[in-house]
């Protein structure tokens, strides 16, 4: 409980007063950055590493220790953050030398070269003459001054990856040990030049096919209801001829008046159609294809013919 009250109060410290501490920080504020190392400490010792860093980065944050720097420096290399960790003994030096600590100074630089000894390099091999290089390695971009000398890396499994302009990328898996000299040899195939993509054909049918397709339907079907209703009226006109000495005009009327639906919603599903079958052979498509179609018209039904 101690250890967490400590915790939260230190964060706040260090968050709030980043360089109201510049001057020096007080008694009470010193006090609370060595009782927040020595918490740090028994996380660390019990295995809990992940716990004590930030526990033992806000005490720093509040006034820096050689110990709070070693035992920083000690849970990073404990979870494989070599690199993290020289760096973070090569300032604790520097702060126990202007601490007059000669103890822990020489403790961080005896671990300090231990671990150095353990950090692996990757050389990287760039194919000749391409320009533009990108490399990154577990997504970290390495700096192009940093490209012709080898890199240091955390043992483990890394991953570099490459791009260039007009080049296919590459991506490679390495596992790495303790204090290994690795070369990657990055290979980025291509000419460099970014030439015309050829055109793909397209092989959905267009919108506008769809729209005159289906007013081509539509029209068909009003076309053969308006048949069907001139034809009823026939012969209903019929039957009432025979039961009358005149017939009625209104039924002729009928008759005709659906006749000419029928016969326009006809000639709209032929046009439709043939609107249809332009816009799919204007379509952009292979140069080998050949597109031909007929339409035909009839009563009742309208037939495409063709290759497609």
């Amino acid at each position: 409980m101690k250890a967490a009250w400590r915790f939260s109060l230190g964060a706040a410290l260090a968050l709030v007063a980043p360089r109201a501490l510049a001057k020096e920080p007080s008694k009470a504020e010193v006090q609370l950055a060595k009782d927040m190392v020595k918490d740090a400490i028994v996380e660390a010792k019990e295995g809990r590493c992940a716990d004590a860093i930030p526990m033992l980065e806000q005490a720093i944050a509040i006034h820096e220790t050689a110990e709070a720097f070693l035992s920083l420096g000690e849970c990073q290399a404990t979870m494989g953050k070599l690199r993290a960790a020289v760096a973070t003994w090569k300032h604790g030096e520097e702060v126990a030398e202007a601490q007059k600590d000669k103890a822990r100074r020489e403790a961080i630089e005896k671990k300090r070269k231990e671990t150095e000894r353990r950090i692996a390099t990757l050389r990287l091999e760039l194919p000749k003459g391409v320009s533009g290089v990108v490399v990154t390695i577990d997504g970290e971009v390495v700096p192009e001054a940093s490209l012709a000398a080898p890199v240091p890396v955390d043992p483990g499994a890394r991953v570099v990856e490459a791009k260039a302009p007009g080049r296919e990328a590459f991506s490679s898996r390495i596992e790495i040990e303790d204090g290994a000299r690795r070369t990657v040899e990055i290979e980025l195939p291509g000419d460099g030049k970014a030439g015309p993509s050829e055109p793909k054909a397209g092989l959905g049918v267009p919108l506008g096919t769809w729209i005159a397709g289906g007013a081509a339907v539509a029209f068909l079907g009003g076309g053969v209801a308006a048949y069907l209703l001139a034809g009823a009226h026939a012969e209903a006109g019929e039957i009432e001829c025979s039961k009358r000495l005149q017939c009625g005009a209104d039924r002729i009327d009928y008759v005709r008046t659906y006749d000419g639906l029928a016969l326009g919603a006809w000639i709209g599903a032929g046009l439709a159609a043939g609107a249809a079958v332009g816009i799919w052979a204007l379509a952009p498509k292979k140069a080998k294809d050949e597109v031909s179609a007929r339409v035909f018209v009839g009563p009742a039904s309208v037939s495409i013919v063709g290759r497609f």
